[in-house]
């Protein structure tokens, strides 16, 4: 019934016969703005060409064989517009459909975008992109980590709170969490942006910021990032880091003294066994383990 209503109150105002104040009295102004553009979208539409005469006499012939209800022309009107702003709108949503792609703790996805690049989304991480246009405007918001090959194409910008990142067609990896974002170039060449400073990254390089501290790497030999093959690597990273992303691989709690937090770590663990993967980052700083819960690690 609301909706009716809501309909009824749309199709008197595209009718003119009631002003765009009034309608604000029944819908959002979301919903005022949202329908304005359906209609300014609908008015580039081309409609088809139609006979009135020839329907006319149609008209006349099948009234004069069979007995018509008398119908009400203005509520016919306005049912007949409420359809066509409520066909646009689904036109116009549908086209501009975000696609969104979301990773829990412990969990890991491979898919593929429009253009057939590919993506492989760490665990806690999230990924949405529009899907209107895709080939011409690349562009998608990135949470977390992701394995990005990128499809030659138009350029492809990943976009996170921490910076963004774009390409043509290449190999890369980014990590925008908390204080952390780093970019990590496999192939090609990849061009990051910070602060409002651009970095160019070629292949074999990364760009780190911990903690507002940046740092510029050109040791990198691997051909891809680790973590895709059920292993997280680190060189020189804080403590604090390499203890939250073993949470997040393995969906559990870890509690150790803050004063180990900014102690750098340099070495993996495997995502596959939790208690050696448990070993491999307390053994480097003489740390026992216990499991308080099963999903809950103290570290002393």
């Amino acid at each position: 019934m609301k909706d009716m209503k809501e309909n009824n109150f749309l199709a008197k105002w595209l009718a003119n016969e009631i002003s765009e104040a009034e309608l604000k009295k029944h819908l959002s102004e979301d919903e005022v703005r949202t329908y304005k553009k359906i209609i300014s979208h609908s008015n580039q539409l081309e409609a088809p060409h139609f006979n009135a005469e020839e329907a006319l006499k149609k008209l006349n012939l099948k009234n004069s064989r069979t007995k018509v209800r008398k119908l009400n022309f203005t509520k016919f009107m306005y049912r007949v517009a409420a359809i066509i702003v409520v066909v646009f709108a689904s036109y116009y949503f549908i086209g501009n459909h975000t696609k969104n792609y979301r990773t829990s703790l412990a969990q890991k996805i491979t898919f593929n975008l429009p253009d057939k690049s590919t993506v492989n989304l760490n665990a806690d991480s999230e990924v949405k992109y529009k899907t209107r246009n895709w080939k011409k405007n690349r562009n998608l918001s990135l949470k977390g980590e992701a394995y990005f090959k990128v499809a030659k194409g138009s350029k492809f910008t990943v976009k996170t709170a921490l910076g963004n990142v774009s390409v043509l067609g290449t190999q890369f990896n980014v990590v925008a969490r908390n204080n952390y974002f780093e970019v990590i170039c496999y192939e090609g060449l990849v061009s990051a942006t910070y602060k409002n400073n651009t970095i160019k990254i070629p292949a074999g390089s990364s760009f780190k910021v911990i903690n507002s501290e940046t740092k510029f790497e050109k040791t990198i030999t691997a051909s891809g990032p680790s973590w895709i093959q059920n292993n997280s690597s680190f060189k020189s990273m804080p403590y604090w880091y390499v203890v939250s992303e073993l949470e997040r691989q393995y969906n559990i709690t870890i509690e150790f003294n803050n004063t180990l937090s900014n102690n750098l770590f340099t070495g993996n663990f495997t995502h596959n066994n939790l208690k050696n993967a448990l070993k491999a980052i307390t053994i480097p700083f003489n740390l026992n383990y216990t499991f308080v819960t099963n999903n809950k690690v103290r570290l002393n």
